[in-house]
């Protein structure tokens, strides 16, 4: 078959047969010449001259005849052959051959699951019948096939359609996995642009597949711009739809809890969120929705369920787990299977380390306002998880106090130079502190060495010690606390007013009239006077919250009112515990740093996917400044610059919900695990598709792209597109044939009527 009969015909199969067809006509009118005998006699002598006189216009008549004959032959013939009009299709004048740019959206929502297939699953047979459709015109077309998840880096690259192509095509799709990410639609869109725009003078078509739903479209102008602006480029661009009808699903959008404070046999509670993304209630019937808990692989005996949840609701449901020894634990929640399976579970890795250390500094030489606090975190060895230390001043500048998840300092007057800089570096790097004041403190320093005009470790610049007088007449609470978390499990019904009646303070630390807290510094209770008590603010990564009146009795009956005393103490403890765990909840696509100290640890480390192989990583030594770090963040104050030097790398293979270790051995040879909780996005559980007429309105008019609904695979072939002539060519049959009929009446020979005028 000719070459350029394949560009200028959907069947071109058909044309060199319908051209044999045309002799037909032309064959019927010389027997139809030849189908008499001539005889000459006397009286058609007065005929023949008649005949004479017409003869060039009959046989006009007859040519005239017999080309519309032809012609409607060559009609019905292009009735099958399918004829394409449109130039872009014509690349053969120039010798090029039709691109096909194929953008495959592989978003964690086209795991969508409908009555047979996912979504995912219906775009790559797309994907086949394009291919199938080139290997019909082979050598003319060429296809690149880009995941949207990595749009830079084809799966195919401008490959020849051909057979040996659809063979490993095939090869490929069938290993061809669906991410579980939720990616940028526009950030594909200008890849696929930048990169067809290398090839102006090509027949170029970008064939996007996806769910299209409603998140993606609504209100993006980004999307619609670059569509318009291929367009606008010559290139054909069909939306291609995998999805039939919007139905319901539920999500686990969260699994969380004060996992930086677990401890061996001490309760933890967790709260998971559930989230009804459909149009209906659920359950749909009257069974309750289960939620099934596993810790460390095995059930919980006692299940939670869900009685109802709301049509774009959240349920919060909270359950305590034990663990019952030290090491690395793993958490899992799971729904019923439903259409989306990947949000049907949540992930959480938890530590428990031999315990919760905290170190106690007590300015005062008894150490009298220690006991009472070290008493309050841990009346008993393992009861609440925490470990406090009791040391003198001299503590932080001899010992290192990463082991430490948080600082006490109680009544210190002052610290020597190198003990704020090791407090600077520790809070820095995420761990807490906490400053409870007393007659021993020396105003003037915190001013100038630890607030540093709202730059420093302390939030407030301090004035004189005050006396809060009585009140005689409202009888009101000294401490009115804020609406903030660490004070959450206080609130309820004159459950707040209870609990800050029992906390009496005799004197504190007033501030200057004249300040005001800096940004990032929060006042989280008062005193009745208005004046300020706890104040919370972020220095790098860390948490800090400072009380301006002691902790023990000098100051405070707090101590003797345990029922306030010990929950309050517990609280801020976990409020400014170290960040360690709560780091390691990540996003899937997202990657894990790897950071760890290169005087300690040993570069090469081991990373293990769920249900996968370890992996050796060797990471990369950088020099690093703690105070470059934190002052980088937003918010945050900026700290003196302390140099290290450490190892550092990036494990960026995290498509797979799940939980992922890293095994880092130290320089003693001892080994490490660290366990990462990694869940799917909450955004990829939004199934609601956007409606064509939508989609049409977003992308606005002038434009020639094509929406093709979901199954719907007659545009491959041609049925849909501008350029095929099909309704054309129907109507020019339909003339052509009347015309014909008209002529042959003219032509034929008819009796007249008797009576009829000559």
């Amino acid at each position: 078959m000719p070459f350029w009969l394949q560009n200028l015909f959907l069947n071109p199969s058909y044309v060199l047969p319908g051209a044999a067809l045309l002799s037909v006509p032309i064959i019927i009118h010389l027997i139809n010449r030849l189908r008499f005998k001539r005889v000459r006699f006397a009286a058609m002598e007065f005929l023949l001259a008649s005949q004479q006189r017409n003869r060039r216009r009959v046989l006009l008549e007859q040519l005239l005849m017999l080309a519309l004959r032809m012609l409607l032959v060559a009609l019905l013939v292009g009735l099958i052959a399918r004829p394409i009009l449109d130039p872009r299709q014509w690349a053969f004048l120039r010798g090029e051959r039709t691109q096909h740019y194929v953008l495959l959206d592989d978003s964690g929502s086209l795991r969508d699951r409908g009555v047979e297939t996912t979504a995912f699953d219906s775009a790559k047979d797309v994907v086949r019948r394009l291919a199938a459709e080139g290997e019909r015109q082979p050598d003319t077309q060429t296809l690149t096939l880009v995941k949207l998840s990595s749009p830079d880096t084809p799966i195919f690259n401008r490959e020849t359609i051909n057979s040996d192509f659809v063979s490993r095509l095939e090869s490929e799709l069938k290993n061809l996995k669906c991410s579980h990410q939720a990616l940028d639609l526009a950030e594909g869109l200008v890849a696929a642009r930048r990169q067809l725009t290398e090839q102006p003078g090509t027949a170029r078509n970008l064939h996007l597949i996806s769910d299209f739903r409603k998140t993606d479209w609504d209100d993006d102008t980004v999307l619609a711009k670059e569509l318009k602006q291929l367009d606008a480029d010559g290139v054909s661009v069909n939306l291609v739809k995998t999805v039939p009808e919007w139905h319901g699903n539920l999500g686990l959008t969260e699994l969380t809890g004060a996992i930086d404070v677990a401890a061996a046999n001490v309760p933890l509670r967790l709260s998971v969120t559930v989230r009804n993304y459909g149009e209906q209630s659920y359950p749909k019937a009257n069974e309750p929705v289960a939620l099934e808990v596993r810790v460390d692989g095995q059930k919980r005996l006692m299940t939670e369920s869900i009685d109802t949840i709301e049509p774009g609701q959240e349920v919060v449901r909270q359950f305590d787990v034990q663990f019952e020894r030290t090491g690395s634990h793993d958490v899992r929640v799971s729904l019923p299977a439903d259409a989306l399976d990947q949000d049907n579970q949540r992930y959480l890795a938890v530590n428990i380390p031999e315990a919760n250390s905290i170190l106690i500094i007590d300015g005062n030489p008894t150490a009298s306002e220690a006991f009472y606090l070290a008493d309050a975190l841990a009346p008993a060895p393992g009861l609440t998880g925490f470990a406090p230390s009791i040391e003198p001043i001299e503590y932080l500048r001899r010992h290192p106090l990463d082991k430490f998840q948080s600082i006490f300092l109680l009544n210190v007057a002052e610290l020597p130079p190198d003990s704020i800089r090791a407090l600077d570096q520790f809070v820095s790097r995420g761990g807490g502190l906490c400053w409870y004041l007393g007659d021993q403190v020396r105003a003037a320093f915190y001013n100038d060495k630890l607030y540093r005009e709202g730059k420093g470790i302390f939030p407030c610049r301090l004035g004189i010690p005050a006396v809060l007088a009585l009140d005689n007449v409202d009888d009101q609470a000294d401490v009115e606390l804020g609406d903030h978390p660490m004070f959450e499990g206080f609130r309820g019904e004159d459950r707040t007013t209870d609990f800050a009646r029992k906390l009496h303070v005799d004197r504190y630390f007033g501030v200057p009239r004249d300040w005001s807290p800096p940004e990032g510094v929060q006042i989280i209770a008062d005193l009745r006077n208005r004046a300020p008590l706890f104040l919370e603010h972020r220095f790098g990564l860390g948490q800090i919250v400072t009380c301006l009146t002691t902790v023990g009795f000098d100051w405070t009956n707090w101590p003797q009112e345990p029922g306030a005393y010990v929950p309050l103490q517990l609280e801020l403890a976990k409020r400014i515990a170290r960040r360690r765990q709560a780091l390691e909840i990540r996003v899937v696509g997202e990657p894990i740093p790897i950071s760890l100290d290169a005087g300690s640890y040993r570069p090469e480390v081991k990373v293990s996917s769920p249900d996968g192989p370890a992996i050796p990583l060797t990471l990369s030594l950088v020099n690093e400044s703690s105070g470059e770090s934190a002052a980088s963040e937003p918010g945050k104050s900026e700290t003196p610059a302390v140099a290290t030097v450490r190892y550092e790398g990036d494990w960026k293979s995290t498509d797979e919900p799940g939980l992922y270790s890293v095994l880092s051995t130290r320089q003693d040879g001892a080994e490490e695990v660290r366990r990462i909780s990694v869940n799917a996005p909450a955004a990829e559980s939004e199934l609601e598709l956007i409606p064509g007429e939508s989609l049409r309105r977003s992308l606005g008019a002038g434009h020639k792209i094509q929406i093709h609904e979901p199954g719907d695979l007659t545009w491959i072939r041609g049925e849909q597109s501008a350029s095929d002539l099909h309704d054309y060519v129907i109507l020019a049959l339909l003339v052509f044939f009347a015309l014909e009929q008209a002529m042959s009446f003219r032509l034929s020979y008819h009796t007249k009527p008797a009576g009829a005028r000559a």
